[in-house]
């Protein structure tokens, strides 16, 4: 093999490592906000494959000289990252699902804002607790889980060994699962709180048919569903940076079943 063989085969593996690390910055937390321009997402697609390429002891496999092969191998490893960044975003989307779960008991059903983040409509408390979680993932730099996952998926996946199959598509199946019980039990306490106030408004109503409930219950709703959210925050911190280290357990688990 020649110098310029060489160069050639090298400049094949920068772009799949590079191939990998877009496909996090197109779906993954913080990495796929749209605030970020384009061409900072660029730049640090770019840096983090250097490091990467630098870094690691990548084997330099056979890669085909024909275009369409190489772009089959291409996609396949995009979709390495799609996966890192699809399981990250899943703890957000539990968070998110939280918050429309409170929002359409307090009567918020009907408030809608665009979410900053993903460019949507999205309830208000739900966006409130999605920004709530970005900050706390940012600020307890859980953010490097996925950069850890990232680097390890090379030694668990390597160049052109995306296998997957039945298990790795059940194993996707039960995160999303899990992300809608989570949401839900991030949920129950306002949920069940705001159920048990209006059994109690019912049976005021039945018993006292002159009471107008109505003006009475949604206020009381909105108020108690903020003070158990002032009073359960501490918890709600907590319980979501164990959703981000339980997160990088996933992460490594499905890119194991992958490889």
């Amino acid at each position: 093999m020649n110098v310029f063989e060489q160069i050639a085969s090298k400049i094949d593996v920068f772009l799949l490592i590079m191939a990998r690390v877009g496909g996090i910055f197109l779906i993954g937390p913080v990495f796929s906000n749209r605030v970020i321009p384009r061409q900072a997402k660029v730049f640090m697609t770019v840096v983090i494959s250097v490091i990467l390429f630098t870094g690691l002891q990548v084997k330099t496999p056979v890669i085909p000289a024909q275009l369409g092969p190489f772009a089959l191998y291409l996609a396949s490893e995009m979709v390495i990252g799609l996966v890192i960044g699809f399981v990250a975003q899943l703890v957000f989307a539990a968070v998110q699902f939280a918050g429309q779960a409170i929002d359409m008991q307090m009567g918020f059903g009907i408030v809608n804002v665009v979410d900053p983040v993903y460019g949507t409509q999205a309830p208000l408390l739900g966006s409130f607790q999605n920004a709530l979680a970005l900050l706390l993932f940012l600020a307890t730099n859980s953010h490097h889980y996925m950069i850890a996952a990232l680097y390890q998926s090379y030694d668990k996946i390597p160049i052109f060994g995306l296998s997957g199959g039945k298990e790795a598509t059940q194993v996707l199946i039960g995160l999303f699962g899990d992300m809608l019980v989570t949401g839900l039990k991030l949920a129950i306490p306002v949920v069940g709180a705001i159920f048990v106030a209006e059994v109690a408004l019912g049976m005021i109503a039945r018993t006292m048919p002159q009471m107008q409930v109505f003006f009475v219950g949604m206020p009381l709703k909105i108020w108690i569903g903020f003070v158990l959210l002032i009073m359960i925050l501490p918890v709600y911190l907590t319980v979501i940076q164990l959703l981000f280290e339980g997160n990088y357990q996933d992460m490594l688990r499905l890119l194991r079943i992958l490889g």
